[in-house]
C-alpha cells in the first residue's frame, strides 16, 4: 500500500477518521461549523501517496470538501472525476459518483439545476462506460476490486446530513431496493457491483425527472418517449450489474421512486421498465452468453428476467391487454433465457438426466425449475421458498391447476411469424394498434380457457442494519441537446427532452458512438 510509508493501516485510519468526523459534526454549534482542518491535512498526504487513490480515501476527502460547500454539487462532481482520471477501468470512476446521486436526490435545487446536473452525470457515465475493460498481466479484470471493510463507516460520513435516524445505506442509496443495499453491506462487496448500483440510480433519477417534466403530454406518448430513451441508454451504459439491479427492482413493489412520483406515475415507469428489459435483447448481455456456453455469472440476471417476465405477462392480462402479454411471452420464448436456463440445469444435474420443460413460456419454465428444486437441485437459493409461493399463488389465482400443461403448450405453439410483428416498435401508432389487436386475438384463441386476471405477490423488506481541472462531458448522446455543448464549469442549461429515433439495435447505436 502506497500509504504504508506514512500510516500503518489505511483501514484503521479510515475508521478512526470517520468516527472523529461524525463526532465533530455532531458537536458543531451549527451545520457546516465543524473544524475539519486536521482531517484535510492528513488525507491530503494520504491521497498524494497513491497514483490511483482508493475509493474510500477519495470519498472521505471529498466529504470534507463538500462539508465546507454543501450545495456545490458541480464542484463535487469535478473533484470526484479528477481523482478517477488515473483509474484504468470504468468501475471505480462510476462507483465514486454515489454521493453525487444521493445529494441530487435529497437536494432542494430547482428542477432546472437538477436536470442539468443529472445530464452531466449521465454524460460522465457514458464516457466511463466506453472505456475498454482493464485487465492485468494474468488476464484478470483490474476492475474486480473489493471495497474495504471500512466502507460502511464512509457511508455514515456521507449520510449524516440527511440521516434522520434512518439506515445510512438507505440514505446514501435511496433509489435502489433493499436487496441491493444488503449486497453493499456485505464485507468485501465488489466495486463493480457498486458501480452498477450507481448507474441504475442515475438512470432512474433521469426517468423520474422526465416524468415530472412531462406536463400536458398524453400517457401513451410519454410512455413511448420514455421507452425510446431507456432502450437507447442501456447499451451506452453496457453494465451487467446495472441491468441486474434494474431487474431485481421490478420484483418488488413499489419501485424505490415512490417519494418522487405519484402512484400512477410509478406504474408508468414500471411499464416502461417491463418493455425495456423484456422486449429487447441487448448485445452486451448476449455476448457473454455464447451459444454453447453456460456462464454462471449470468444466472442471477436470467432468473430475475424469468420472474419479472411472468409478472409482466400477468400484469398485462390483469389490465386486459392481451396483445402486450403476448409480446412479453414471444420475446421471452425467442430470447437466450430459456435455452440458457435449460443448459445450466442440465449441466448441474448431469447430461441427459432431465426432461425438458413443456414449453419455453415463463410459467412453464418456472414450474420446471421449481420441480428440479424439489428434487434437490439448487436453483433459486435463498429465494426458493418465495418463488415457490409465488408460483402456487399464480396458479391458483389464474386457475391453471391441472390445466397448466395444456394452456402453456397452446400458448407456446402459436405461429410466431404471425405475431412477431407486435415486437416491431418502429411502426406508427396506427400500425401498433392493429398489431396489438391482431396479437390479442391470436392470444385469446390460443388461451381461451385461461383466466386473465391476476394479482402478483410482492415482497418488501426494511433496512437490516441501522448501525483539478474542469471536465468536459460530451459523449452522452441519448437526447439531441442533452450535453452536446455542456461544460461542468460553465453552461447551466438543461436538456430539451427532445425525442430520438428508436435505434435499429443496440449494436448499431454502439457503432454510431
Amino acid at each position: 500500500m502506497g500509504a504504508a510509508l506514512c500510516f500503518n493501516s489505511l483501514e484503521s485510519l479510515l475508521r478512526d477518521s470517520a468516527s472523529g468526523f461524525l463526532a465533530a459534526v455532531s458537536a458543531a454549534p451549527a451545520p457546516g461549523a465543524a473544524d475539519l482542518t486536521n482531517f484535510h491535512r492528513v488525507f491530503s498526504r494520504v491521497l498524494s501517496a497513491y497514483p490511483d487513490p482508493p475509493l474510500e480515501a477519495v470519498w472521505f476527502f471529498s466529504a470534507l470538501t463538500f462539508h465546507d460547500r454543501p450545495d456545490d454539487l458541480r464542484s463535487l462532481l469535478q473533484l470526484l472525476s479528477a481523482f478517477a482520471a488515473s483509474s484504468p477501468g470504468a468501475a471505480k470512476p462510476l462507483a465514486l459518483l454515489a454521493p453525487v446521486i444521493s445529494e441530487l436526490f435529497h437536494s432542494d435545487k430547482t428542477r432546472r439545476e437538477t436536470e442539468a446536473l443529472v445530464e452531466a452525470v449521465l454524460s460522465y457515465i457514458s464516457i466511463c462506460s466506453s472505456r475498454p475493460a482493464a485487465v492485468s498481466t494474468d488476464g484478470a479484470s483490474t476492475d474486480a476490486g473489493r471495497l474495504l471493510p471500512a466502507f460502511g463507516e464512509l457511508v455514515k460520513v456521507w449520510s449524516v446530513r440527511h440521516s434522520r435516524d434512518r439506515c445510512p445505506f438507505q440514505v446514501l442509496f435511496p433509489l435502489v431496493e433493499e436487496e441491493a443495499r444488503r449486497e453493499l453491506m456485505k464485507e468485501g462487496c465488489s466495486v463493480e457491483y457498486l458501480a452498477g448500483v450507481v448507474v441504475a440510480e442515475a438512470f432512474l433519477l433521469r426517468l423520474c425527472l422526465k416524468v415530472q417534466n412531462a406536463t400536458g403530454a398524453s400517457r401513451s406518448d410519454l410512455q413511448k418517449e420514455l421507452r425510446i430513451w431507456a432502450v437507447s441508454s442501456i447499451p451506452i451504459f453496457q453494465n451487467q450489474h446495472f441491468f441486474g439491479v434494474l431487474l431485481n427492482m421490478l420484483m418488488n413493489s413499489p419501485l424505490p421512486i415512490y417519494s418522487l412520483l405519484s402512484a400512477d406515475d410509478e406504474i408508468l415507469v414500471r411499464d416502461v421498465l417491463y418493455d425495456t428489459l423484456i422486449l429487447v435483447d441487448y448485445s452486451f448481455i448476449n455476448k457473454v452468453a455464447g451459444v454453447d456456453q453456460v456462464d454462471s455469472t449470468l444466472l442471477p440476471i436470467y432468473l430475475s428476467r424469468l420472474i419479472i417476465t411472468l409478472d409482466a405477462v400477468n400484469d398485462a392480462r390483469r389490465k386486459g391487454d392481451q396483445g402486450r402479454a403476448m409480446s412479453f411471452i414471444n420475446a421471452f420464448s425467442t430470447s437466450n433465457v430459456p435455452n440458457y436456463l435449460i443448459k445450466w440445469a442440465t449441466c448441474q444435474a448431469g447430461f441427459g438426466a432431465l426432461s425438458k420443460p413443456i414449453a419455453n413460456t415463463p410459467q412453464a419454465l418456472i414450474k420446471w425449475l421449481v420441480d428440479l428444486e424439489d428434487k434437490g437441485l439448487k436453483v433459486f437459493g435463498d429465494n426458493s421458498s418465495w418463488v415457490k409461493g409465488r408460483l402456487i399463488y399464480d396458479e391458483v389465482k389464474n386457475g391453471y391447476g391441472n390445466r397448466m400443461t395444456h394452456s402453456d403448450a397452446d400458448l407456446f405453439f402459436i405461429d410466431k411469424q404471425s405475431v412477431g410483428e407486435v415486437m416491431d416498435t418502429k411502426g406508427s401508432e396506427g400500425e401498433e394498434a392493429v398489431e396489438m389487436e391482431t396479437a390479442g386475438n391470436a392470444f385469446m384463441a390460443a388461451a381461451q380457457s385461461m383466466k386473465v386476471e391476476t394479482n402478483g405477490i410482492r415482497k418488501r423488506k426494511g433496512c437490516l442494519n441501522e448501525d483539478a481541472a474542469g471536465v468536459k462531458f460530451v459523449k452522452y448522446k441519448v437526447e439531441d441537446s442533452s450535453v452536446k455543448d455542456y461544460y461542468l464549469s460553465g453552461n447551466n442549461g438543461m436538456s430539451s427532452g427532445s425525442e430520438v429515433e428508436n435505434p435499429q439495435s443496440d449494436d448499431e447505436m454502439e457503432e454510431s458512438d
